[in-house]
C-alpha cells in the first residue's frame, strides 16, 4: 500500500460495489473492517453462487447490507452494471464508488486508500495499481504485461495495471458506464477504454499486491477470459484491416490496367471513405461534430497518399522492389502512424462538440 498521507477523510460520501461470484473465506472478515471505515455502503452483487454460500448472503443481508442477487452467474461485468444501477437509483446522492475483488486480493487499507483518493479528486477515476516485481504468478505478471503494451497502442495511454479490479468512479461516469458492451472480465478493459478515451488517465495509486495460494481463487480464465479482453484491444486495428484490404485491391486492379504508380495510389484511397465510417462509429466512437472531423482525417488521408507514392517509388525505383510488396509494407508502416494521428487528433473525444 501507498505511504501517501491523505489524513483522515470522511468516507461516507463513497461506496464499496464488490461482485461475488463464489464466496472465500476472507470475505466476512474483510465486510467486518469495511463496515468500520464508515463508507456509506457496501454492496454485495451475488452472481449466481452455489447454494451452499446463501446463508452467507442472508447473514450480510440481515446485517444491512444490500445484496443484489442473480439467479445465475452473469459474468463480473454484468454484475459491476448491476451494482452501478442499484446506486445510481438508491443514492444518486453520492460521490462514487469503489469496485473491490472479493477474493481478498485487495486489502481494506487499499480499498480505503483509493476510496479517499476518490472523494478528494471527486471527478478523476482512480486505479489501484499492483507492482509485478516480486513473487508474482508467471501468468498474472506476463498476462498484464502484454495487456499493457497493446492497451498504450490502442490508447495512446500507458497505465501501470491494466487488469486491477480496484477501481475509484466518480458517480457522474456510471451512467456512461453502465452502456458500454462487455459482460464479463472485458467489460473490465472497455471501462478503463472509455475513461481513457475521455482524456481522463485515471489517477494511479500503488496498492499492496496480493496473491492468495499462486492466485488459485481467481475466476479469471486465463485463455478465454484473456481472448475476450485482447479482442477489445484488437476492435481498434480491425477497420484498418478491413480498409487496408479495399484500398489494395483498389491498387492492384488500377495498376493492373494502367501501370500508373501515382494513379493507383489514389485510386486506392476511396477505402478512406471506409476506414472513416468505420473508425469515427466502432473504434473510437467519436460524437463530435462529422464535418470537423471529416476535413482533419482528408488532411490526413492526402498526407499518407504522398507519403506512400514517395515511399514506394524509392523502394521500386532504387531499391527494385516488387510494387505489391512495396505497397503493402509501406502502408502496414504507415497504418501505424495514421492510427496513432486519428486516435490523438481527429477522433479524441475530449475535443468533441
Amino acid at each position: 500500500m501507498s505511504s501517501d498521507p491523505i489524513g483522515e477523510l470522511n468516507l461516507s460520501a463513497i461506496a464499496v460495489l464488490i461482485p461475488v461470484r463464489h464466496i472465500e473465506p476472507v470475505l466476512e472478515e474483510t465486510i467486518a473492517e469495511l463496515m468500520a471505515c464508515g463508507f456509506a455502503l457496501v454492496v454485495l452483487v451475488d452472481d449466481g453462487s452455489p447454494q451452499k454460500d446463501r446463508p452467507i448472503f442472508n447473514r450480510f443481508a440481515r446485517a444491512g447490507l444490500p445484496v443484489l442477487r442473480h439467479s445465475v452467474n452473469l459474468g463480473k461485468g454484468r454484475a459491476l452494471k448491476t451494482g452501478f444501477n442499484y446506486i445510481l437509483t438508491e443514492y444518486p446522492h453520492l460521490l462514487g464508488v469503489v469496485t473491490a475483488d472479493a477474493d481478498g486480493q485487495h486489502t481494506v487499507a487499499d480499498i480505503a486508500h483509493v476510496a479517499a483518493r476518490l472523494a478528494v479528486s471527486g471527478s478523476e477515476p482512480i486505479l489501484g495499481v499492483r507492482s509485478f516485481s516480486g513473487n508474482v504468478p508467471l501468468r498474472s505478471r506476463f498476462g498484464n504485461t502484454l495487456t499493457r503494451v497493446l492497451f498504450a497502442f490502442g490508447t495512446g495511454v500507458r497505465v501501470g495495471d491494466t487488469q486491477t479490479g480496484l477501481r475509484g468512479l466518480p458517480m457522474a461516469s456510471l451512467p456512461e458506464l453502465m452502456t458500454l458492451d462487455g459482460e464479463r472480465y472485458e467489460y473490465e478493459m472497455t471501462m478503463l477504454a472509455h475513461l481513457c478515451r475521455e482524456g481522463n488517465k485515471p489517477v494511479e495509486v500503488p496498492i499492496e499486491t496480493v496473491y492468495i495460494e499462486g492466485n488459485r481463487s481467481s475466476h479469471f480464465d486465463p485463455v478465454w477470459d484473456s481472448m475476450r479482453i485482447y479482442f477489445v484491444l484488437a476492435r481498434f486495428f480491425l477497420s484498418s484491416i478491413l480498409a487496408s484490404g479495399i484500398d489494395f485491391l483498389g491498387f492492384t486492379v488500377a495498376f493492373a490496367l494502367t501501370h500508373h504508380l501515382a494513379a493507383s495510389v489514389a485510386f486506392g484511397r476511396f477505402s478512406s471513405l471506409v476506414n472513416f465510417a468505420l473508425n469515427r462509429r466502432f473504434v473510437f466512437r467519436n460524437r463530435g461534430s462529422v464535418t470537423v472531423a471529416l476535413l482533419r482525417y482528408y488532411a490526413l488521408v492526402i498526407l499518407i497518399a504522398f507519403l506512400s507514392y514517395a515511399l514506394i517509388w524509392v523502394t521500386v525505383q532504387r531499391l527494385h522492389w516488387n510494387v505489391f510488396v512495396a505497397k503493402l509494407c509501406v502502408d502496414a508502416a504507415l497504418s501505424l502512424m495514421s492510427f496513432s494521428v486519428q486516435r490523438t487528433f481527429i477522433f479524441r473525444r475530449s475535443t468533441a462538440v
